[in-house]
């Protein structure tokens, strides 16, 4: 009776104020010899009435948790690395709402892969990445990080803040062993580039426009997407958009999330924001291949399959 009248009394995102003609695209001629593979870590399904505001009520919804690797002779980096293999231990310092909701979800996956395993599996040795990128630093985009070593970790400057708060016991939304483990490992992202697609910010990532971030703020404050052009299918694009939508319903119909699934937001306004914005691209942009982090349907529609 409460999830149905939580469906019945749950928002819609109205449209966004101002709706530019067309999404900004930035001039410039991709590599040629930059590539992209899903590497998966683990599978599980996800309520659609959890994951978006007006779901359907008994109905899952295939999940994954996956990362890109992206790989160019200028250096190879991986987006996202799932949880750690040690998830357990690390949410035991996590109470309350948000620890009750991890704790569930993380025991809801299958594991397949470690970060480690999945770039061995494609080819690379992890020691060789230029770096890893998290679309955020929640437990299942950031854990399984620890299982790379020393790679280098990047990420925009309100998630270090975000890590460095949690650390010193202010703040909430990074597992505090996640934290003291990956802190000194992390190199901050900026901005530093103009408007792409619906953005006004973003960062060439190889300088060529072939892999651009760009910021996602709301679910957390320094979520970040990824634009992906890929060289060897002309015409394909990807963008990656971390947990601002947990499934495609939340960008093809301008539908927020849950009231349980939105309490894990920063910002659960900022990121109504941002699925807007994602609606209207979407609307203006249907060839973009969207890729919510967790709609496994999504990464299958990209990729057919995981691997390279």
């Amino acid at each position: 009776m409460v999830l149905l009248f939580a469906l019945a009394c749950a928002h819609r995102i109205p449209e966004p104020v101002a709706q530019a003609a067309a999404p900004v695209d930035p001039e410039g001629s991709p590599a040629s010899d930059v590539t992209v593979c899903w590497l998966e870590y683990a599978t599980g399904t996800l309520p659609h009435g959890l994951a978006v505001a007006h779901g359907v009520l008994r109905t899952d919804v295939p999940s994954t948790q996956s990362g890109l690797l992206i790989r160019s002779a200028s250096g190879d980096w991986l987006i996202d690395g799932g949880q750690a293999v040690a998830v357990r231990e690390e949410l035991a310092d996590v109470h309350g709402l948000p620890g009750l909701l991890i704790h569930r979800a993380a025991a809801g996956w299958t594991v397949t892969a470690t970060p480690a395993d999945a770039l061995r599996a494609a080819g690379v040795d992890p020691s060789t990445l230029a770096g890893v990128i998290p679309t955020h630093a929640h437990f299942d985009h950031l854990g399984g990080l620890l299982d790379l070593g020393t790679v280098p970790i990047v990420l925009p400057q309100p998630e270090i803040d975000l890590a460095t708060a949690v650390v010193a016991g202010t703040g909430r939304g990074v597992l505090p062993k996640e934290a003291v483990a990956l802190l000194p490992r992390a190199h901050p992202l900026a901005f530093d580039g103009g408007p792409v697609l619906y953005w006004d910010r973003s960062h060439d990532l190889y300088g060529d426009g072939s892999v651009v971030l760009f910021p996602l703020p709301g679910h957390t404050p320094g979520s970040l997407g990824v634009r992906v052009k890929v060289p060897s299918r002309p015409g394909a694009e990807l963008v990656l958009v971390g947990d601002t939508v947990w499934v495609r319903e939340g960008y093809e119909d301008r539908e927020p999330k849950s009231w349980i699934a939105a309490s894990l937001d920063a910002d659960a306004a900022a990121n109504d924001r941002e699925i807007a914005r994602l609606w209207q691209l979407h609307r203006a942009r249907p060839d973009i291949q969207i890729l919510p982090a967790h709609d496994r349907r999504a990464w299958a529609d990209a990729f057919g399959k995981p691997g390279c």
